[in-house]
């Protein structure tokens, strides 16, 4: 049997014995990191990289690491648009690179924009630095990718000032996004990519390939193609949380979680639970499906929050991280 069909056998069996298995995947029931909800600055450093060179300002930057390409030029842009002007705003992005938002009281959106191109020579890195750039056509301010090739070697880094109230709308194809601190309605996409959402307050509705939110408040909607991971930042959470995801879907709890939750999985396996409310969760079978219910202090009905994975697990677990 040639080697190629023996690794491609191995793999399937593997695959199947997985399936097969009573259990959920060790993976799938490990609690939500953590340190996915760290609020990190949310800034970024627009510098060339040239042979010999430390990258960054003032000679204070880093050397070349790993298998970097030897050449990075960078452009930087900014953009300032009124409210009055742009009372809501539409993000689009095909390249790979980075956009994070930040809700603020200003009434302007504050627009920073890094074009990277990268290469074995310094023509080359030229040629995708012109590749990568930023338009703005009335509500929507683009970023776009000439060659239509996903290279991580092309890259544009959006950072967004933005009036916290304003309705926004987000698509980033391969980009990873991240938002804090809007109240207005939010939509986003990154179908390839990572929609990390933290205390934001309003209607959210994301779908993305894995999706981190952290909050109290909200009228949210998550959809992942992957897992989604929450944090309840408080007590009680005041709105309606739905979480769907193909695979694990992971919540932590402070201690005395009193908002009522419902969990819904395949198998009664598939529910990992290791909160301190874990004892007053009770388990039906209405509908073929497993339903674990908390009724928590009784103030609400617990299909307002409801999370569900068919096809690994639901995980609760308390944060043991101190504030």
């Amino acid at each position: 049997m040639c080697l190629l069909c023996s690794v491609i056998l191995i793999s399937l069996t593997a695959m199947f014995a997985c399936s097969a298995s009573n259990g959920p995947r060790t993976s799938d029931q490990q609690p939500a990191p953590e340190f996915l909800f760290n609020r990190q600055p949310l800034t970024f450093e627009c510098a060339d990289r040239l042979p010999g060179r430390s990258e960054g300002t003032a000679g204070k930057g880093r050397l070349r690491v790993g298998n970097e390409a030897p050449y990075a030029l960078t452009r930087l842009e900014e953009l300032r648009l009124s409210r009055s002007d742009v009372p809501a705003l539409t993000i689009t992005s095909d390249p790979p690179g980075w956009i994070a938002v930040g809700g603020n009281e200003s009434g302007d959106w504050s627009i920073r924009f890094c074009a990277r191109g990268e290469g074995n020579s310094e023509a080359e890195a030229h040629q995708r630095l012109q590749d990568v750039s930023m338009t703005h056509l009335g509500s929507v301010v683009s970023i776009n990718n000439a060659s239509r090739i996903i290279s991580p070697q092309t890259k544009g880094s959006f950072l967004l000032a933005a009036p916290a109230a304003a309705p926004m709308i987000i698509h980033g194809s391969y980009a990873p996004v991240e938002v804090r601190d809007m109240s207005g309605p939010l939509r986003v996409t990154a179908s390839h990519g990572r929609a990390t959402i933290l205390d934001t307050t309003g209607q959210v509705d994301a779908d993305a390939f894995v999706v981190d939110f952290a909050g109290s408040q909200g009228k949210v909607t998550l959809t992942a193609e992957a897992e989604i991971n929450l944090e309840m930042t408080a007590t009680k959470f005041d709105g309606t949380i739905l979480a769907s995801a193909q695979r694990p879907v992971r919540m932590l709890v402070p201690v005395g979680f009193l908002t009522p939750f419902q969990a819904i999985v395949n198998r009664p396996q598939d529910f990992v639970c290791r909160a301190d409310l874990c004892s007053k969760v009770r388990q039906e079978k209405p509908n073929g499906l497993y339903v674990f219910t908390y009724s928590g202090d009784g103030s609400a009905n617990p299909e307002l929050v409801r999370l569900r994975s068919e096809q690994a697990t639901v995980v609760i677990d308390n944060i043991r991280r101190k504030n």
